[in-house]
């Protein structure tokens, strides 16, 4: 019982930054790429994303990267993110 306690201590702020930066994904990448594009973690400064094809990936990368960390680092508080990653699903 105690043991457990401190472990999930550990593990639930972690879970609610997740669910947090999900949220804000949601907001700050736009309906049409929220729809096709989805938060797997964050490591370091680093926010990963699943993607659905080679185009949507080429396409946030070239056109859409810079504004969605920008208004990530906007929205997103609780740590700076520097770098988008997109992975294919």
């Amino acid at each position: 019982g105690a043991v457990l306690k401190d472990v999930m201590k550990g593990v639930a702020p972690v879970r609610t930054e997740l669910q947090e930066l999900m949220d804000v994904w949601m907001r700050v990448a736009g309906a049409e790429i929220a729809a096709r594009a989805h938060v797997v973690g964050i490591r370091h400064d680093t926010l990963t994303v699943s993607v659905e094809s080679a185009a949507m990936k080429q396409e946030i990368e070239s056109f859409h990267k810079t504004g969605i960390l920008k208004r990530l680092n906007t929205e997103f508080v609780r740590r700076r993110i520097a770098k988008l990653r997109c992975v294919m699903r």
